[in-house]
């Protein structure tokens, strides 16, 4: 057990909401995590806990991925403002900005609002009357769910296991970020029958036409710099930013930073390898994201080795703070290539 204080935490302030109504919030979007905890977190609250109703809202629109993922558990996604809820329960959300339409909704709650989360706080951390439960040790969330369940020895069932290991599997790339602890908890989920074949494919979905169109774009747009051995490549699109910075990664370099219009403003969407976090100690999330964010009118965050940021600039703008940040922390001039 990665923090079994903080899964005590957890596990104590779950039991004592019994008899209450409750709203899961994801961040923006959703993601196999966040869906997955929500899930579990969902059941196990209104049948083990004894809540009174428990309803699960993911902010604006969702991926593909997700909207499979939500079909396939069958989870019922609730529309529309949050209303009057006993508790809000924040999971995966790694500052307010990241809920999206309902952040005022939740403002508002203060004192019944609680985040559980494995992101790094937010810079100066929660507001007063705001309960965070957190953890960067866990490479998912869903990793700190099963640890709490073990404490209220509750047993999971098939399709609660299936939610947990697909959390698992996508928030670690694919278990390749994943630990010794992480791999052993993803064993116990098979003991319990998950068939990790059966579960992937059945929330894989096929790259459409205007991702490829988008990470070839992408590619081609590239610019390239270099500080010392470390390779760097940024580009513009505007869409599918999250997918084009994997596909310039997996080209070969070290960092991508990939942005483009979003809404009213921007987003950026950051990855790095893993050998680069473990030789610089540089973590997209808290050293970039968050400055970017903060910087430019927005908010960011995220892991070390992948982040995002929504701000109030252009593309160039953004991605050359990012640039700047990177060439600080590096302390070495980028040269372009």
């Amino acid at each position: 057990m990665k923090d079994r204080i903080l899964a005590k935490d957890v596990s104590d302030f779950l039991s004592s909401i019994s008899g209450k109504t409750v709203a899961i919030v994801t961040h923006v979007g959703g993601d196999a995590d966040a869906v997955g905890a929500a899930y579990v977190l969902k059941r196990v609250l209104e049948e083990v806990v004894g809540c009174t109703a428990v309803y699960v809202h993911i902010p604006d629109e969702t991926s593909a991925q997700v909207k499979a993922m939500v079909d396939y558990l069958e989870l019922e996604i609730r529309s529309g403002p949050i209303g009057d809820v006993d508790i809000i329960i924040l999971v995966d959300v790694g500052s307010f900005e990241q809920v999206g339409e309902y952040i005022e909704d939740v403002m508002k709650a203060r004192g019944k609002v609680y985040i559980i989360d494995h992101h790094a706080p937010p810079q100066g951390g929660y507001p007063q009357g705001f309960l965070a439960f957190l953890s960067e040790d866990y490479r998912a969330l869903c990793e700190l769910i099963m640890d709490v369940f073990q404490l209220m020895n509750i047993k999971l069932d098939l399709i609660e296991a299936e939610a947990l290991f697909l959390g698992i599997y996508y928030d670690t790339a694919r278990l390749s970020l994943a630990n010794l602890e992480t791999m052993s908890k993803v064993c116990e989920l098979i003991k319990l029958g998950v068939n990790p074949s059966k579960s992937i494919q059945a929330v894989e979905v096929p790259i459409d036409i205007s991702e490829r169109i988008a990470r070839l774009k992408g590619a081609t747009r590239m610019n390239l710099y270099r500080s010392g051995e470390w390779l760097i490549a940024t580009s513009q699109v505007s869409s599918f930013q999250t997918s084009v910075a994997r596909a310039l990664l997996s080209l070969g370099c070290h960092i991508s930073i990939v942005a483009g219009e979003y809404k009213d403003g921007v987003a950026v969407s950051m990855r790095s390898q893993q050998d680069f976090f473990a030789r610089t100690n540089i973590n997209l999330g808290k050293d970039v994201a968050q400055v970017v964010g903060a910087r430019l009118g927005g908010h960011g965050g995220g892991h070390a080795t992948a982040a995002r940021v929504y701000c109030k600039s252009t593309p160039e703008e953004a991605i050359k703070l990012c640039l700047s940040l990177l060439e600080g922390l590096l302390s070495d001039k980028l040269s372009r290539v």
